[in-house]
């Protein structure tokens, strides 16, 4: 009988080390481009997931990524003295998503690429090219509650 309990207690300890090693921390902010708005919401995110923290990380990604980043994002993050991911914009794909725990979206993003993943859609940010402040602010709003649903548990 003793055998046994070691045995399970093993095999209980080799499930739970594999569901930890399994547990997804990125999350996938997407805009059409991957140039602007997701590039904000990562970099905002990335700071305040580190203040806090957590142990999650941002990606951006776009839907039709651009060439390059949008000048008035660099300026913008540049001005505000958060650090980004200075590279090329990337687009979306179904790999982007393996180590997803959420995507927050700022363009319509395809179910076929999403697939049961959480989605939190948001269309109403400005243009970064005519507005940074307001547009950042917004989107940090955004970002402010994905990291407390992150921190409280609420995938």
């Amino acid at each position: 009988m003793n055998l046994f309990k070691y045995m399970l207690s093993i095999a209980v300890f080799l499930i739970a080390a594999s569901c930890a090693a399994q547990k997804k921390t990125t999350v996938v902010f997407v805009c059409e481009h991957g140039a602007a708005r997701s590039v904000i919401a990562a970099a905002y995110f990335n700071r305040l997931a580190a203040e806090q923290h957590l142990p999650y990380h941002a990606i951006a990604r776009g839907t039709s990524a651009q060439e390059n980043l949008s000048v008035a994002t660099v300026k913008g993050l540049e001005s505000d003295g958060i650090p980004f991911d200075r590279a090329k914009p990337q687009t979306l794909t179904k790999a982007d998503l393996t180590d997803a725990v959420r995507i927050v979206s700022f363009c319509p993003v395809s179910k076929s690429v999403s697939g049961d993943l959480r989605v939190d859609e948001h269309d109403d940010i400005p243009e970064i090219s005519q507005d940074y402040g307001a547009a950042r602010n917004l989107i940090v709003e955004y970002v402010k509650q994905v990291v407390d649903d992150l921190d409280h548990g609420r995938l």
